[in-house]
């Protein structure tokens, strides 16, 4: 069982088990860093989606930094394991849900839950496609609030186009990784982007 650790927010430097090398692909220390930095004072208070969740350290660097609950979408039974254990290690499984689905699957259970997000960040297996499907399907679903943020990690040979209702606002390049970030459209399209850019 290999560890990472947390890399900010009131969980900062605690570890918490992973899985690099086997069915999951985690997020590095500086791609997480960097994404909560961009994403600065949005993830305060509010609700966190971590989709191809792998052993959760995406959404529980959220929880660390001020989000308020954060759900998991993950359909390897492992990784789910990992990050409920993760949770109860942390003491935070009560803010947290966590699916056991593949992406479409989970998005329709947590619609018909009623549920939305403030920020939705999707982290797919690199050049197989899921990142523009899963993309989609987040755009297309009731899952998103007005001003809502969603996240894409991909590979820099996918070329990740935005669906009609969304626009990328932020790419930002990490050796073979790319985050980029999307939000809504409005009437003024800058009212939906963060202050912060």
């Amino acid at each position: 069982m290999s560890m990472m650790r947390v890399t900010g927010g009131v969980f900062r430097g605690r570890r918490i088990k992973s899985l690099p090398g086997q069915s999951t692909r985690p997020t590095s220390d500086m791609v997480r860093e960097s994404l909560f930095n961009i994403l600065g004072e949005k993830i305060a208070d509010s609700s966190f989606l971590d989709i191809f969740a792998g052993t959760g350290s995406v959404g529980i660097e959220a929880l660390s930094r001020g989000a308020e609950r954060a759900a998991f979408i993950e359909k390897n039974g492992f990784a789910c394991k990992i990050i409920r254990e993760n949770l109860d290690l942390l003491g935070i499984a009560d803010k947290c849900v966590v699916i056991k689905a593949d992406f479409s699957k989970g998005l329709r259970m947590l619609e018909n839950n009623g549920e939305a997000y403030d920020v939705i960040f999707i982290d797919p297996p690199y050049d197989r496609g899921y990142a523009s499907d899963c993309l989609e399907a987040v755009t297309c679903s009731k899952l998103l609030k007005p001003g809502s943020v969603i996240v894409v990690q991909h590979s820099v040979s996918e070329d990740l186009k935005a669906p009609p209702g969304i626009i990328c606002y932020k790419e930002k390049r990490y050796g073979i990784t790319k985050l980029s970030f999307f939000t809504g459209v409005s009437r003024d399209v800058h009212s939906n982007i963060p202050r912060e850019f």
